[in-house]
């Protein structure tokens, strides 16, 4: 399989949690979870014209999200990297 093959795919660089956790398949509170523990990249949206506000819109960020994703695949050893081939018979 190609490294583009483990790629999520999406028009945007950023997406607000509701849409990421349509992507991964996991519900939207697992993925605020994930984001309140710092387990995904995010970036934080704020209004410009309030600077003091308590708290901005946070949107998951995509390329890293993938980067880390493969990296994490690729850096298994290969006989759990590649185990589920054996069940395909390659």
């Amino acid at each position: 399989m190609e490294a583009q093959d483990y790629t999520i795919k999406y028009p945007l660089d950023a997406v607000h949690s509701e849409k990421f956790a349509e992507l991964i398949g996991k519900p939207k509170t697992a993925v605020d979870e994930m984001i309140k523990a710092r387990k995904l990249p995010v970036i934080e949206l704020r209004d410009p014209t309030k600077p003091n506000a308590r708290a901005g819109e946070r949107w998951v960020y995509i390329p890293e999200f993938n980067r880390a994703v493969r990296e994490a695949y690729y850096n298994r050893p290969v006989e759990q990297r590649d185990a589920w081939l054996l069940w395909m018979g390659l």
